[in-house]
């Protein structure tokens, strides 16, 4: 199973991780591990949140297509 961001999504990431300032940013280790990214399949549709180790959540889900 695949799961893949498109454009727009991959757009609202970049800007939203280039504005998000976190501690965590710097010294996130030498594989990463500071991004969950999590796709939820739904009878509806998929849910996509991308969640940063300090707490903050970015909610990429496209509601208006459901």
């Amino acid at each position: 199973m695949n799961f893949d961001l498109d454009t727009e999504q991959l757009k609202k990431y970049i800007e939203w991780d280039s504005q998000h300032f976190c501690k965590l940013k710097k010294n996130s280790g030498a594989i990463g591990g500071r991004l969950t990214f999590s796709f939820t399949p739904t009878s509806l549709g998929l849910i996509v949140k991308i969640n940063c180790g300090c707490g903050e959540e970015l909610d990429l889900s496209e509601y208006k297509e459901w």
